[in-house]
């Protein structure tokens, strides 16, 4: 495919109907706070999430500031090339100045071209009139690449799965934030579409079990493990990282003992703790760990993980309240739970200004008894809490329970409302 059929708008002045046609993702205004700053700017994420889409609806909206001419886009998908041939070629069929013009360069998918972040150095530095924009599905590409090479060069940004509330609106889903209730049909049904899709934006209007499991099986998880990751790691098994990677997704919130793994698979400790790492840098689990007041604690205590997005345990067959709990992380940015002793709390949320901690439980059942939540009261105790909320599946209360402030919410409202 040549460079100008992957640049429609050098003749159209538009993007492709089938990106324009899309709704913009909540990142989108996030990054154009970053646009006019000198840095490289980063898409991060799993497969097919988007971040192509998002990259064209930048460009769109470029184009309504600059020259057509003075944008590139460039995909390591479909062709493997040095950068610098490809600024050649991109000046050739232009013929722009690219030592003067202002120029917004897009290269996608990046991780796949070797030494790009060196490369990716020598233009930065020499060439202050570019604008790069880079995209890639391992993290481990921007966290590793950049601190050795292109240090305080780079603002990562990570597109993860659709939140509920982003899928209600790109279905154009509307509710009244002050009359929820009113609407509780219409959200639970597409909230049960919601779980079955994972948050995956292609799979909106799939309704085929089938299809859909085959979507995240061969086109996110399959092309990921034998593909992606063995093209950044040395991976001599890549069928290991698949089990370990249904096991998961069969068992979101477990927690992860390597020396039981290891045994259950027939390999060393040290082989399971790389490939679980493997499988975090590419975006196909998330770590939680368990809290402590002391960070440095917290890294060396229990793990908890969990796959990516619901539709991954739809596919494994988990358990309806396990893929409940992975619904609620999905839509948050919890980075902790709490085990003390055999008490468990799901979740504990942190906020990032005041440090407040907030302990949230995940019961899905229209009616949860005092006994069912003995952790969370643990947890309030422990840290002098007043308050924690149990998310259900219809009950909605608020109670005091051993002096302590309860709140109960169904799930379907803590999505729409998120405290």
């Amino acid at each position: 495919m040549k460079t100008e059929d992957i640049n429609p708008w050098w003749k159209t002045s538009k993007i492709k109907e089938e990106y324009s046609i899309l709704p913009k993702r909540n990142l989108f205004k996030e990054i154009l706070d970053y646009i006019k700053e000198k840095q490289i700017l980063a898409i991060n994420g799993l497969r097919r999430t988007g971040k192509t889409v998002l990259m064209h609806h930048l460009i769109s909206h470029l184009l309504e500031k600059y020259p057509k001419e003075n944008i590139l886009y460039y995909n390591f998908d479909l062709l493997d090339d040095k950068i610098e041939n490809i600024l050649g070629s991109y000046k050739e069929i232009l013929g722009i100045n690219i030592k003067k013009e202002e120029i917004f360069i897009f290269l996608d998918e990046i991780q796949k071209h070797k030494n790009w972040e060196n490369e990716l150095k020598v233009l930065y530095d020499n060439y202050k009139n570019m604008k790069f924009f880079i995209s890639g599905s391992s993290s481990l590409f921007i966290e590793k690449k950049t601190k050795e090479s292109l240090g305080g060069r780079v603002f990562s940004f990570i597109l993860e799965p659709l939140t509920f509330k982003e899928y209600l609106r790109l279905k154009n889903i509307k509710f009244n934030e002050k009359r929820i209730s009113l609407f509780e049909n219409e959200v639970k049904e597409a909230l049960e579409h919601y779980l079955k899709i994972g948050g995956f934006p292609e799979l909106l209007d799939a309704r085929e079990e089938t299809k859909i499991n085959r979507y995240i099986k061969e086109l996110v998880i399959d092309r990921v493990i034998y593909i992606d990751i063995p093209k950044v790691f040395e991976i001599e098994e890549p069928e290991l990282l698949a089990r370990i990677l249904s096991i998961i997704s069969a068992n979101p919130s477990m927690i992860i003992d390597y020396e039981s793994l290891a045994d259950d698979l027939n390999r060393n400790r040290k082989t399971i703790s790389n490939y679980m790492f493997y499988l975090e840098k590419a975006f196909l689990i998330k770590k939680l760990y368990n809290y402590s007041k002391n960070l440095l604690t917290s890294e060396k205590k229990l793990k908890k993980v969990y796959p990516p997005s619901t539709a991954f345990a739809f596919l494994f067959d988990a358990e309806k309240g396990k893929i409940i709990e992975n619904a609620v992380l999905m839509n948050s940015d919890f980075r902790f739970f709490s085990k003390i002793g055999e008490k468990e709390v799901d979740f504990i949320k942190v906020n990032k200004k005041d440090k407040k901690v907030l302990p949230i439980e995940v019961k899905y059942a229209k009616k949860v008894r005092e006994k069912e939540i003995k952790g969370l009261l643990k947890f309030t105790n422990k840290y002098k809490l007043k308050e924690g909320v149990v998310i259900t599946q219809d009950y909605e209360a608020g109670k005091k329970i051993k002096g302590k402030k309860i709140k109960f919410m169904p799930l379907w409202k803590w999505l729409l409302q998120k405290i």
